[in-house]
């Protein structure tokens, strides 16, 4: 009779394990942050580290903050840092796994979902600003005009 008592709590701790962790069983500990630029090919940096050039899909951990940086030669640098929210499935961990499940996400980082989910940056030339105004000219000074760009007037010193 002892034996069927330690299989049933043994079942009973096993049946918890599996519902312990609802959101790390459901989503991972990782989640994907695709990233993108235009113009592509430029350089993504995680959290201080060369990952890989754009187009780039990023494994990033749910329970870290991270920082997206994009480079390139004769651009601004674009920057972004990713933030975590409570992921929805916190909610299975309440009602089914408990505190134990709770725990269990919250140490895998199974308890967060990253934001955003894709990024996509849109580079700027070094040297040149823009600005939106209906009241004033916005001069831009550009020392390398791009080919297919039309010349519609020219500054003098006259």
């Amino acid at each position: 009779m002892r034996l069927h008592r330690w299989f049933g709590q043994l079942a009973l701790a096993g049946s918890l394990a599996l519902v312990a962790g609802c959101a790390t069983i459901m989503h991972g500990s990782t989640q994907e942050v695709a990233i993108g630029s235009a113009p592509t090919g430029a350089r993504v940096i995680v959290d201080g580290v060369a990952a890989g050039v754009t187009p780039y899909v990023a494994d990033l951990k749910r329970k870290d903050k991270h920082v997206i940086r994009i480079e390139m030669d004769g651009y601004e640098p674009f920057e972004m840092p990713i933030s975590r929210a409570t992921s929805g499935w916190v909610w299975g961990n309440l009602v089914f796994g408990g505190l134990p499940g709770l725990a269990v996400d919250a140490i895998t980082g199974g308890l967060y979902k990253l934001k955003p989910e894709e990024i996509s940056a849109s580079l700027r030339e070094q040297g040149v600003s823009v600005a939106d105004g209906a009241d004033y000219l916005v001069v831009a000074v550009v020392l390398k005009p791009q080919a297919g760009w039309e010349r519609i007037g020219e500054l003098s010193a006259e």
